[in-house]
C-alpha cells in the first residue's frame, strides 16, 4: 500500500498548521496580562470582536468542508484506501476538523471567561 497520500498530507498539515498557529499566536502581544502572567480579561478587548483568530477558524472550516467534499467525490468515483488522493483527503479531513473544533472551543472559552470577569455579579 503506497503511503504517498499520507506523507504529502502530513507535509501540508505541518505547513498550514504552522502558518495558522503563527497567525493566532501573534495576537498575544495585544493581550493584557496581570502580574502573575494570566490574561486580564477586564482590560483585554481582543476576545470580544472579530480577529485573525476567527478568520483562521473560518478558513480552516471551509478547507475542512472542501476536503470532505473531495473525499466524497473520489469515493463515489470508486477509489479506495490505496489511492493516494483518498489517503490525502482522509488525513486532511481528520486533522483539520479536530484543529478547527479545538480553536473554536478555545476561543469560546476565552470569550466566556472575559464575560464572567467583566460582569461577575451577573453570574453566580
Amino acid at each position: 500500500m503506497p503511503v504517498t497520500g499520507w506523507v504529502i498530507s502530513s507535509i501540508v498539515v505541518a505547513v498550514l498548521g504552522s502558518i495558522f498557529a503563527g497567525v493566532i499566536a501573534s495576537m498575544n502581544k495585544k493581550v493584557v496580562r496581570d502580574k502573575w502572567g494570566k490574561v486580564d480579561f477586564t482590560k483585554t478587548d481582543i476576545y470580544f470582536y472579530w480577529t485573525r483568530w476567527d478568520t483562521i477558524v473560518l478558513i480552516a472550516a471551509i478547507y475542512t468542508f472542501l476536503n470532505i467534499t473531495g473525499l466524497l467525490i473520489f469515493l463515489l468515483r470508486g477509489d479506495d484506501i490505496n489511492s493516494p488522493i483518498i489517503q490525502y483527503f482522509i488525513h486532511q479531513t481528520v486533522v483539520f476538523s479536530l484543529m478547527t473544533f479545538a480553536w473554536m472551543i478555545s476561543k469560546l472559552i476565552y470569550v466566556f471567561k472575559g464575560i464572567k470577569a467583566r460582569w461577575p455579579n451577573e453570574f453566580k
